[in-house]
């Protein structure tokens, strides 16, 4: 289902003057081709319709273009200017749904910032670090050490990050969400590529430490270079990485939403979701109006 599909539709609709005035003079014929209208507004950007369009509507609609200019003009139903027109009740209307959906959106932006804070600071298995100090071949590039402290230069002792360094890099590439996109389209795979790209960096990470080149990853820059050689098309490392993707995924058929394990509350993206609720179909779905809307 796309997410330009679900209009709110109120029963007394047909009650408003508006509506009672549009019945009396055009019949119901002339309620149908108003819904059409909105049907059509509902798929544009902001709900904003281009009068070019109004020709072939009409012959889609198999009326004649007056009729629907004047169901457009002259009832009160519809606000027009010389090149758009648009409704103000489908706006009024769609409101919370867009409220809902932003809200949304802003908790998605916020957790992705949580979880990109909690992975820079997390310590590694072993509580290695990595010093890129040295400039020279062998003078410190690529050394690794257990220590979780380090003499500064008056002998005291100072508290150095514990994650390693090119595992920050890598995790930055999180936030380039265009680079993702490319990359995507670069795989071959999409909005699986997409969508579980956290997945994607972990099996990247994977590839690293098994080849022994966490040295050659010393800037965001070179996280970039080395992502787009293992997400060459063809290669060991690519075919190994879709192989691992296509791995069937069952979490239930809750996997969409969030589990309360003591109460039992379900909930997704921090909006609750009545128990009687069917599960929710997929990461999209927002619930509204009693079902799930896309």
């Amino acid at each position: 289902m796309k997410r330009d599909q679900y209009i709110p539709h109120e029963v007394s609709m047909r009650n408003t003057s508006e509506v009672m005035n549009l019945i009396e003079k055009e019949g119901m014929e002339g309620y149908g081709i108003y819904w059409a209208l909105m049907e059509y507004l509902r798929t544009q950007d902001d709900y904003i319709g281009d009068i070019e369009v109004l020709k072939s509507l009409a012959r889609q609609l198999r009326i004649r273009l007056p009729k629907l200019k004047r169901i457009l003009e002259d009832y009160g139903l519809f606000s027009c200017t010389e090149t758009t027109f648009l409704s103000p009740k489908l706006i009024e209307v769609m409101r919370p749904f867009e409220d809902r959906r932003a809200r949304i959106e802003a908790y998605k932006r916020r957790k992705q910032k949580e979880n990109l804070l909690e992975i820079s600071e997390v310590p590694s298995e072993k509580g290695d670090i990595v010093s890129f100090e040295g400039k020279g071949k062998g003078e410190g590039k690529g050394k690794t050490t257990s220590k979780k402290e380090k003499k500064g230069g008056d002998g005291a002792v100072a508290s150095v990050p514990t994650t390693l360094a090119w595992e920050r890099y890598v995790d930055e590439l999180q936030q380039d969400r265009s680079w993702i996109e490319v990359m995507a389209m670069r795989s071959g795979l999409g909005l699986v590529f997409v969508n579980r790209f956290p997945e994607v960096l972990r099996l990247f990470k994977l590839h690293v430490r098994a080849v022994g080149n966490e040295k050659d990853i010393q800037s965001p820059g070179d996280a970039k270079r080395y992502f787009c050689f293992f997400n060459t098309p063809g290669s060991a490392p690519f075919r190994k990485l879709v192989d691992e993707l296509q791995k069937p995924i069952d979490r239930g058929k809750f996997r969409y939403e969030e589990v309360d394990a003591a109460t039992g509350q379900r909930s997704y993206c921090g909006v609750v979701i009545p128990p009687d609720a069917p599960p929710r179909p997929n990461s999209q779905a927002v619930w509204c109006e009693g079902k799930w809307v896309y």
